[in-house]
Order: C-alpha cells, then sequence, then structure tokens
C-alpha cells in the first residue's frame, strides 16, 4: 500500500512539474549567468556556496538544527509543511527551470519526493531544457557501503563504513545501497559536472570526478595570535557530528591516557551544540580533532584551520588522490590508530602546535576562502560544454 501511495505522489508531482513550467514559460525569461542551488545543509554548504556563487538562489529541503540560516526557498519536516512540499517543490522545478540556466545540486537530495529512480526523471527534465546541471555530492548520499567495505577488507583499515550502520543502522540495506547506485547512474547520464572525492566516497559513477572544493566564508578567517602566547595549558576541541564515526571513543581513549600521565591541557567535547558556539570554541582553541576514519578532511577542519588552529585528521593525500598535493602540511594527517601518538608528539613540542596553526591558516586562506575557491570552481562550472 505504501509503496501505491508513493509511486501515485510520483505521478502528480511530474504532472505539477509540466504545469509549473508551461505557467511560468508565459512570464519569464530564461537567464544565462542565473544559478540555483539546492539540496540538504550539511557542514553549512548550502548557505555558504549559494551565498558565493553571484546570482543565485538557494533552496534548502531539510532543516538543521545546527544552523539558524535563511534561505530563498527553505521547506520544513513538520506535517503540514511536508504536505504543502509535496505541491510547492515540483511547483518551484518547473518555475525555476523557465528563469535559471544553472542547476547545482549539492547532496542527493531534490525537488521531488520519493526518487525511486535516483532523480534519473529530475535530471533528463532539467537537460530537456537546456540546464546545466552540477552534481555535488556531500557524503553518505553518494557512498557505496559495498565498494568501501570491499577497500576497507583489501587494505586492513577501517573506514567510515566500518562503523556507520551501527551509528545508522539501515543505512546500509540493500534498498539504500540501490538507491546509491541509481543516483550515480543518474549523475553519470545527466550531469555537466560532478564533484567527488572517488576513494572517500566511492561511487557507482564510471567517469572521473572533479576534486572538493570547501567554502569557508571570509569572516571566519581569525588568525588569533595573542592565543599562542600562553601554552601552558593547550585547549583541545573535539566537535563530532556523529561520534561513532568521527572517532570519538578512540579520542577520549586518547586523551584519558595523556591526563594519566600528568599532562596538562583543557579537553572540550562539543556534541549537538549550535554552529556559532562551534566557532567561538574554534577562536579559543589551539588544537583540533576532527574525524579519523576519512580520507577527506571535512568542513570542520577547514573552519579549524581559518580559525588558526593546528589539526589532526585523517585525511590523506596519498590516499585521497583527489585533495590538493599543497595540503600535506595543512594539517596532521592522523589515521585513527596514532591519534594518541601524534597528539602527544604535540603536547610534547608546543612549537610544532604553532608552526601547524601558521601552515594551516595560510593553506585555507589560498584554497579554501570563498572568494579564492570560488575563483577555482567557477573556473571549471563555467568552461563551455
Amino acid at each position: 500500500m505504501k509503496s501505491i501511495i508513493k509511486i501515485g505522489i510520483s505521478i502528480i508531482q511530474k504532472i505539477i512539474v509540466y504545469i509549473g513550467f508551461f505557467f511560468n514559460s508565459f512570464f519569464n525569461n530564461k537567464k544565462d549567468q542565473l544559478w540555483v542551488v539546492a539540496g540538504v545543509e550539511v557542514a553549512s554548504m548550502l548557505k555558504t556556496m549559494s551565498d558565493s556563487i553571484p546570482n543565485s538562489v538557494s533552496v534548502n529541503f531539510g532543516e538543521n538544527r545546527f544552523y539558524d540560516f535563511t534561505y530563498t526557498y527553505s521547506f520544513g519536516c513538520q506535517p503540514f509543511k511536508f504536505m504543502l512540499s509535496l505541491i510547492h517543490r515540483p511547483w518551484l522545478l518547473g518555475k525555476l527551470t523557465t528563469q535559471r540556466s544553472n542547476f547545482l545540486y549539492i547532496g542527493g537530495a531534490g525537488f521531488l519526493h520519493f526518487p525511486e529512480d535516483g532523480r534519473d526523471w529530475e535530471f533528463r527534465f532539467l537537460k530537456s531544457h537546456g540546464v546545466k546541471l552540477v552534481c555535488y555530492f556531500t557524503g553518505s548520499e553518494i557512498r557505496s557501503f559495498d565498494l568501501l567495505n570491499q577497500y576497507s577488507q583489501e587494505n586492513e583499515i577501517d573506514v567510515i563504513t566500518t562503523y556507520q550502520a551501527y551509528a545508522s543502522p539501515g543505512i546500509d540495506s540493500k534498498k539504500n545501497e540501490q538507491y546509491r547506485r541509481l543516483l550515480g547512474v543518474s549523475a553519470d547520464k545527466y550531469a555537466d559536472f560532478i564533484f567527488n572525492p572517488p576513494i572517500d566516497q566511492m561511487a557507482y559513477i564510471s567517469r572521473p570526478t572533479l576534486p572538493y572544493f570547501y567554502f569557508v566564508k571570509r569572516e571566519y578567517f581569525k588568525q588569533n595570535i595573542e592565543k599562542f602566547n600562553d601554552l601552558s595549558k593547550v585547549i583541545i576541541v573535539h566537535g563530532p557530528s556523529s561520534p561513532l564515526i568521527k572517532g570519538t571513543p578512540i579520542v577520549r581513549a586518547a586523551i584519558k591516557k595523556l591526563k594519566e600521565e600528568g599532562y596538562n591541557f583543557e579537553y572540550r567535547e562539543l556534541i549537538g551544540i549550535p554552529h556559532k558556539e562551534m566557532l567561538r570554541s574554534l577562536s579559543e582553541a589551539h588544537i583540533v580533532l576532527n574525524q579519523f576514519y576519512a580520507f577527506v578532511p571535512g568542513v570542520l577542519t577547514m573552519e579549524a584551520l581559518a580559525n588558526y588552529c593546528a589539526v589532526l585528521t585523517s585525511a590523506d593525500p596519498e590516499i585521497e588522490t583527489s585533495l590538493p598535493r599543497n595540503c600535506k602540511n595543512a594539517w596532521k594527517v592522523t589515521p585513527y590508530w596514532k591519534v594518541y601518538e601524534n597528539l602527544k608528539s604535540m603536547l610534547d613540542d608546543p612549537v610544532m602546535i604553532k608552526n601547524y596553526a601558521d601552515a594551516g591558516y595560510e593553506w585555507a586562506l589560498e584554497n579554501c576562502e570563498e572568494g579564492k575557491a570560488l575563483e577555482s570552481f567557477l573556473k571549471i562550472i563555467q568552461s563551455p560544454l
């Protein structure tokens, strides 16, 4: 019965898309330079990228309790808002297609609910009306559990998917894996550009993908040199969005052992706090411990670098070769089995903390500051097809 209802809603939504398109086509002229940036907010990427890209409107398909950003269009999950969105979202897809020639999808969410086809219909509709389509994948919506777990076994290394199913039961189901497969196939068929780290987010995408760009707001860059004037008590911050898959148990073990060994530091474990509060702690921190099973650094790493912190994280350009080669000294590459060892080495040599903070800040300013990142990003997506 549930599947019949989903099929019915899907058919109705496609009809609404066409109605919205033909109705609005009488009043709008498509503009080549205008963008739609759509998705679910993940680590402030939707907000930052939509603010950075000129002439863009933002469409947020899901609320995020960590942020209080505003978007051009925003859809909530409450029952009444959800019912309205069943009509509004497909209408908006039709309307925006008559106005704008460029669509950037961040993540796997889209305008139509229940995309059992991996967004094949939605992407095909956009391409049939001359839209430039960009897919920018962020993680679990595209990452194959089967492929990455196979990589884990072959290389005898724990990865994100090693523990993710314990944190989110059912995420590794055959049905979800099939959706990730179809999403990759749809992107392969229709997207003009696909941004996806090929090792960290192994996916069912056959063609080469483009490297990630991290967009960090210029206002986040604060080189607070004064905090290094006194390193008698180092402040260490760990702010996991999902403790199990970010390596929090290993971090706690390292912190416990170092305290028993007599090291003097302040440890702040920040879970479930608003983004603004996280930024305040980063401005005071000397060392940030981010994630330890991933092969990419993540947005928190970039925000920590912008706040003049030394960062320990498992992102390794020797494994994830899509990372810029010049990032090797921007953070201390720390796989999960070296958290204690690498953190201890920094506490033993405070000069190392500041050296990593210096190098990381300069690297982030050059590569991830929103203006610099946008310049590199637009150079790619505005190139002729």
